[in-house]
């Protein structure tokens, strides 16, 4: 075997380890929507609590604006009621009791309006407590399957590593000028970077019948040749 033929089996080899790693890629590809799926129940769910606990947050507040507005209320129809001791005839009087009247009904309104939010408020927090235990037992169950997701997962980010590593080292012994080459190939629309010429003269991989001085070339195998149809680089097996 001459060098040429030790380039294009290494290119071959190379090949292969892309083709493997090609592989190996979609593998671990193929866990994102098995894990978005065992996810989406669980995700669902934490949407639902985390809405639940601001809408409880937003009555929560809501209920000490009302509360704090009855209060003051309050102190107002306190201050009417020591003016009352002060008026000076009955329209005074009756415009002061109007007012006191408009005041009982606000505050009497404010509290009401906080009575209804606090119910409200109660039912959000028991939902929220079911929420939590369906989210409890939603993970309960999945943990299962999410761990033998993540382990396989695991597992097939190592062997990409391994195989990376070995493709590295197979590289960097190939002949820099031919690696650009294949790189380049392999990188463009073709399916492989190298493919066989057949024995009616044509590419292996667009069956593009190559003139005959370039089949002897390739049979020679003398220098990496290329299709001119599709661009893959040329062997004879």
């Amino acid at each position: 075997m001459n060098l040429m033929d030790d380039l294009r089996a290494a290119l071959l080899m190379l090949q292969e380890m892309d083709d493997g790693i090609a592989q190996a890629r979609t593998r671990l590809e193929g866990f994102a929507p098995q894990l978005a799926e065992l996810e989406q129940p669980v995700a669902g769910l934490t949407h639902e609590i985390d809405a639940a606990r601001a809408r409880l947050e937003d009555l929560r507040r809501d209920i000490r604006r009302l509360q704090a507005a009855a209060e003051l209320k309050r102190l107002r129809l306190g201050t009417y009621e020591e003016r009352l001791q002060r008026v000076r005839n009955l329209r005074e009087e009756s415009a002061a009791r109007v007012e006191m009247d408009l005041i009982r009904r606000a505050a009497a309104a404010d509290d009401a309006e906080a009575t209804a939010l606090q119910e409200q408020a109660t039912r959000t927090d028991l939902k929220l407590d079911d929420l939590g235990r369906q989210l409890a037992r939603l993970r309960e169950e999945g943990a299962p399957r999410l761990e033998a997701l993540l382990g396989a997962k695991a597992d097939a980010e190592t062997s990409l590593a391994l195989l990376l590593d070995r493709r590295s080292n197979h590289a960097i012994r190939i002949e820099p000028s031919a690696l650009r080459i294949y790189e380049r190939v392999r990188a463009g629309r073709a399916a492989t970077a190298l493919a066989p010429l057949t024995e009616e003269g044509a590419c292996g991989n667009c069956f593009n019948i190559l003139p005959l001085q370039e089949q002897s070339e390739i049979r020679r195998g003398g220098s990496l040749r290329r299709c001119e149809g599709c661009g893959v680089i040329l062997y004879v097996r």
